[in-house]
């Protein structure tokens, strides 16, 4: 077991969670990245009677606007603490604050919200992508596959000689033992991201279970199709701008993989597509 812990960066709380061990020497066949780009800033000139939204001084020299319309100086983005999942700068005024787990990541107030922390919210999201499935007609048993919410050192520690992504990155990932599927997610996510990572995971399942054989560019590209149904059925900001970062990924597997598989998925919907 290993201890986890939080550390604020405004003020707050402390937790402790014990989490589950990784099971050992099995075969791993499946890994996931999901990407959750830096938000998108666009530099901007002067602006009369324009204010910063961090720190509420006037902004007199050129300045930088994120994905959610937030004004700020170009300091803050140089010296500013960014949320993991939605990619706001931490602050008292856009976020009311946030904290900082030991692991390294970094969540705010607004995000933390909704965050999959226990057994009984990891179910109730399971349940809630396993109706999205359902709602398109793609079946798949839930006595497959069992769902963890491991910590971060060791989904990294699992897939550290498997994967050529950065370790920071990972957020998931499915491996078969024993008959059964296992998803591993890190703990602590936001809802709507949690959702997302284990989509994509139980895409990847479908997908072997079914033994359809594709290449890596199109199998991260169909998987990512789950995280975009997740996405489009949270009437949500934070959905939009992952969602766009999902879009404007230029990674050739995950990103331009994603944008091919997405394109048939426009022209023939779910249906057609899971039977070609």
């Amino acid at each position: 077991m290993l201890k986890m812990l939080f550390s604020l960066i405004n003020d707050g709380y402390l937790f402790v969670i014990y989490n589950i061990s990784i099971y050992e020497n099995i075969k791993i066949i499946m890994i996931t990245k999901i990407f959750i780009f830096f938000t998108l800033l666009f530099p901007s000139s002067r602006s009369m009677g324009t204010y910063c939204d961090i720190c509420n001084e006037a902004i007199v020299t050129e300045y930088y606007i994120d994905a959610w319309g937030n004004k700020f100086h170009s300091r803050h983005l140089k010296n500013g603490i960014h949320c993991n999942t939605c990619s706001r700068i931490i602050s008292k005024e856009l976020t009311g604050g946030g904290f900082k787990f030991n692991d390294g990541r970094h969540m705010c107030n607004l995000c933390s919200q909704s965050m999959v922390n226990s057994e009984d919210l990891k179910i109730k999201s399971t349940t809630n992508v396993l109706k999205m499935f359902d709602d398109i007609n793609l079946s798949l048993n839930q006595k497959l596959f069992s769902v963890n919410l491991v910590d971060r050192e060791s989904l990294q520690a699992s897939t550290y000689s498997i994967s050529k992504h950065s370790k920071e990155s990972i957020k998931g990932y499915t491996y078969y033992n024993n008959q059964k599927y296992i998803i591993e997610i890190l703990w602590g996510l936001n809802q709507l991201e949690f959702e997302a990572v284990l989509a994509h995971e139980l895409l990847h399942v479908w997908i072997d279970y079914n033994n359809i054989k594709l290449n890596k560019y199109k199998l991260e590209g169909f998987c990512n199709l789950g995280s975009g149904l997740v996405y489009d059925n949270y009437n949500l900001e934070l959905a939009k701008v992952l969602k766009s970062s999902m879009k404007n990924n230029d990674d050739p597997i995950y990103g331009k993989g994603y944008k091919y598989m997405n394109s048939l998925l426009e022209i023939h919907g779910w249906d057609k597509l899971t039977n070609m």
